[in-house]
C-alpha cells in the first residue's frame, strides 16, 4: 500500500512562502488586512491585535502555497477578528429569529468583480456610519462574503450562528450594501484613511 502513503516531494517547498515572504505579505497589506479586521471589531487596536495574532499563526503553521498567500493572510485574519468578537458577534443572532429572506439572489455568490467593486466600495464608506447601521453579525458576513468568498453555510459554521440567522443578516447586510442611502466618500482617500 505504498502508493496510500505518498510524501511531499522536495521541490513542492519551493511552492510554498517563506517566513520572509509571509512577512512581507502581511507588511505589504497591513492597510487591507487591518481594514477587514476593523470592519469585523470596529475597534483599531483590536484589529492591529487581529493582524498581528494572524501572523503569528501563519508563521507558527503550516506555510500557505506562494500564490494563495494574500487570500490565505486575508482567511486568517478575518478568522482571528471574529475568534476576537465572537461572543458579540453571537449576541445578535437573536435578532434575527422568525425572520426570512425572501431573496433568491442574496444567496449566489458574487463574481469576482463584483466582491472587488463592492469591497472597494466599502472601504471608501464612512466606517462609523457602517458600525452605526450594520451590527457585529452583519458586519463580519458582509467581510466574509466579499473578501474571501464563503458561502452562507460557511460563514454559519465559522461564526457559530444559526443557518436561518445568516440568511436573514445576510439579506439585510447584502439590501443596505446595494440599496443603501450611504455615498462613498468623494476625496480618493486610500484603505489605511477610511479606516
Amino acid at each position: 500500500m505504498s502508493w496510500f502513503h505518498t510524501s511531499a516531494r522536495p521541490g513542492d517547498a519551493r511552492n510554498h512562502a517563506s517566513a520572509a515572504e509571509i512577512v512581507a505579505c502581511f507588511r505589504d497589506q497591513r492597510n487591507l488586512l487591518h481594514g477587514l479586521a476593523f470592519l469585523i471589531t470596529a475597534d483599531r487596536a483590536t484589529a492591529e491585535q487581529a493582524v498581528a495574532r494572524a501572523c503569528d499563526i501563519t508563521l507558527q503553521g503550516n506555510s500557505p502555497f506562494r500564490n494563495w498567500l494574500l487570500e490565505w493572510a486575508k482567511a486568517v485574519t478575518i478568522s482571528t477578528a471574529t475568534s476576537f468578537e465572537g461572543d458579540t458577534i453571537r449576541s445578535c443572532e437573536a435578532m434575527y429569529k422568525d425572520r426570512h429572506c425572501p431573496h433568491v439572489e442574496h444567496l449566489c455568490q458574487f463574481d469576482d468583480e463584483g466582491r472587488k467593486s463592492r469591497l472597494a466600495l466599502l472601504f471608501q464608506l464612512d466606517a462609523q456610519k457602517i458600525f452605526a447601521e450594520l451590527d457585529p453579525l452583519c458586519r463580519a458576513i458582509l467581510v466574509l462574503r466579499l473578501a474571501i468568498r464563503s458561502s452562507i453555510q460557511d460563514c454559519s459554521l465559522r461564526l457559530n450562528v444559526s443557518r436561518a440567522a445568516v440568511l436573514v443578516a445576510n439579506c439585510h447586510v447584502m439590501t443596505w450594501l446595494d440599496h443603501s442611502h450611504v455615498k462613498p466618500r468623494r476625496d480618493d482617500s486610500n484603505i489605511s484613511q477610511a479606516f
